[in-house]
């Protein structure tokens, strides 16, 4: 590792104090003119994604490249994160657990079955499409879905997690953004007051996007109340009260240790949406999903470059907004507490397995999930009754789920765990950014620190609030993604600040090799 000295400690800016005042009055408006929030954010954002179209689109591709030359690297792939000597404090499956409910949350169960379908009916390679015959629109829509979901998504998320737990284990920095930009780069004069601004942006970032998925927990929750019970769960009134009870539980489960809390969650989660996956698989048409799993496969081989460059110029363009575009920003948006996260968690495992791990075992999960739940929809969109499409085109999205346990037997029983499965997910996802921001706004940027947690979490709380209040689906990605527009042009200095660092801590042997006379 490298010689340099570490630099003494300097007195941290007042990342909590002023992150928080300017949080809590987005949240002040979220709860007096939430519609006004939402919409301008949504405005906001549609000139982002039409402006910079050209450098979203391939930014997940190139971080999925950068993580692979690091992990295939024989200078660089066998470090071992905390020095040589530094042992795991996880379990592999509990790592992966956790590592998984964090990245994910409530999504995959929420789009799970309309995914495929919004592609399917909206997508220039969709329906649109007149000129294809009916299997390659079905094929194209399935492709998109698990390109927008599997390598892209875990490749940005792997990059931040990466990035973050190389500075802080190798070189003791914080755990933040900032860290290694301003250590790999710390003669140069703009380091420092970027660190601070990508700092405060990332803390602002957070509380945004997870904020989204707390809306979406909290109107699946009450949609699956209504239809079980046939009462009307599913109004203003009752979702409040599910958001309510949903943030006492991710409060409660921040302020415990990591190890009791947010372990026992993502174990619990994990378990519950794999027995979920394989009920649905062998009572609902196996073959097909078994055939449309291959498929996916294939097309993830083929077609992640090809989607990566296309822009689908001088075609419909709302679509490249609110898809691909905006999930990829949102991706990029969690990507620091994501990874400051995993960097926590991550102590003791070697670049390769951490890159390997964080990418390929995510993404194999969610080939099966979506192979599964969009495969279905397409099913029945195609040679079958057409309700869940009926359903999802209505803008009943968080039915969906529901919906399609209907049709399948013992519902009377999948839909109360689904219930289940979307509140584990939204804990342990709000749970683990609460972690993330206290620790990001802790006195020493490495330490969590429970009672800002808390403030993390009601801040999240009030803004999740407005966009439950405005039901829209755009609202929910625009809100999701809007503060990491900075992260797209960020992401490109942190593979540059890696990419220096290792080569600065492994020189390449030719460089180590004593010179002969």
């Amino acid at each position: 590792m490298s010689s340099e000295k570490e630099t003494p400690p300097v007195k941290r800016p007042a990342y909590f104090v002023w992150t928080s005042i300017l949080v809590g009055c987005l949240a002040v408006m979220a709860v007096v003119n939430p519609a006004l929030l939402t919409n301008s954010i949504a405005d906001i954002s549609k000139f982002f994604y039409l402006k910079f179209d050209w450098i979203v689109m391939w930014l997940p591709l190139l971080a999925f490249t950068v993580g692979m030359a690091v992990a295939l690297s024989p200078r660089f792939g066998k470090i071992r994160l905390g020095g040589k000597d530094a042992q795991p404090e996880y379990s592999f499956m509990s790592w992966m657990n956790m590592l998984f409910t964090a990245g994910i949350g409530v999504g995959i169960v929420f789009f799970g079955p309309i995914e495929a379908l919004w592609h399917y009916y909206h997508s220039p390679i969709g329906i649109q499409a007149a000129n294809l015959p009916e299997y390659q629109k079905v094929e194209n829509a399935m492709s998109l879905a698990l390109h927008v979901w599997g390598i892209p998504a875990w490749s940005l998320y792997t990059i931040g997690g990466l990035v973050m737990a190389y500075f802080m284990y190798q070189h003791k920095t914080e755990c933040t953004p900032a860290a290694p930009l301003q250590y790999a780069f710390k003669n140069k004069k703009w380091a420092k007051p970027l660190g601070i601004t990508v700092t405060a942006v990332a803390i602002i970032s957070i509380a945004m996007s997870v904020s989204s998925s707390i809306a979406m927990a909290s109107t699946q929750i009450s949609s699956g109340l209504q239809i079980i019970t046939g009462m009307g769960f599913d109004t203003l009134g009752w979702k409040l009260i599910v958001l309510t009870a949903i943030a006492a539980l991710y409060t409660a489960g921040a302020v415990l240790p990591i190890h009791k809390g947010m372990k026992l969650l993502g174990d619990a989660t994990v378990f519950l949406s794999i027995l979920m996956l394989l009920f649905v698989f062998i009572t609902g048409p196996t073959h097909y999903f078994l055939s449309t799993l291959v498929v996916s496969i294939g097309n993830i081989l083929t077609q992640t470059v090809h989607h990566s460059f296309e822009l689908y110029l001088f075609q419909n363009r709302d679509w490249m907004v609110w898809y691909p575009m905006a999930y990829w920003v949102w991706w990029v948006t969690w990507a620091p507490f994501v990874g400051v996260f995993l960097a926590k968690i991550s102590k003791g495992r070697t670049l390769r397995e951490f890159i390997f791990a964080s990418i390929l075992v995510p993404v194999g999960f969610l080939v099966i999930w979506f192979s599964v739940f969009s495969g279905f929809s397409l099913l029945d969109t195609v040679e079958g009754t057409g309700r869940l499409a009926e359903i999802a085109n209505k803008g009943d999205y968080e039915g969906t789920f529901y919906y399609l346990l209907n049709m399948l037997p013992l519902s009377g029983f999948t839909k109360p765990l689904t219930v289940v499965l979307f509140l584990g997910f939204v804990v342990t996802t709000v749970t683990s950014a609460a972690i993330s921001l206290g620790i990001m706004t802790s006195s020493d940027g490495r330490r969590e620190n429970k009672f800002r947690a808390v403030v993390w979490s009601v801040l999240m709380t009030l803004i999740g609030y407005a966009v439950i209040f405005t039901g829209k689906m755009e609202g929910i990605k625009a809100v999701g993604s809007f503060s990491g527009f900075p992260f797209v042009f960020i992401m490109y200095l942190w593979f540059a600040a890696l990419w220096r660092q290792l080569n600065r801590d492994v020189p390449r042997p030719a460089e180590t090799a004593p010179k002969e006379e």
